[in-house]
């Protein structure tokens, strides 16, 4: 059995940060941190029908460090809402604008040549239960 978990992008950035950003065009004038996925300020941008400036600043291969430098107050940070909803619950990291770009899914998957582990199952129930 496979579990399909969307994560759609937002930008997210400090209140102070959020403060600001009126429009997306703002985000011009603005640090846009990045991750080893070249082409997400563009796709997010492209959901406007505009152009996205130039991306610059660090480049981040994890998203809990990108997350983190945004909490920081370094840019904004395109990061699924989903997974960083403790982050926006403390008030930490904002969402100046509620536009979301789709870039794919995570998947929770298991060989079928192997029956499902009891740890697996548990795994399975949680997430399905932080989800909700």
């Amino acid at each position: 059995a496979e579990l399909l978990l969307r994560a759609p992008l937002t930008p997210m950035c400090t209140p102070a940060l959020a403060h600001r950003l009126r429009q997306p065009a703002d985000l011009a004038g603005q640090t846009l941190l990045r991750s080893y996925r070249l082409q997400e300020w563009e796709s997010w941008f492209a959901t406007l029908d505009q152009s996205a400036p130039l991306a610059r600043g660090a480049m981040f291969d994890s998203s809990l460090t990108l997350a983190e430098a945004a909490a920081q107050g370094a840019g904004v940070a395109l990061l699924p809402a989903r997974m960083f909803q403790h982050l926006l619950q403390q008030g930490r990291l904002v969402r100046p604008f509620e536009q979301e770009v789709d870039t794919g899914a995570y998947w929770l998957t298991h060989l079928r040549s192997r029956a499902p582990s009891a740890a697996l199952k548990t795994f399975r129930q949680w997430l399905l239960a932080q989800l909700q």
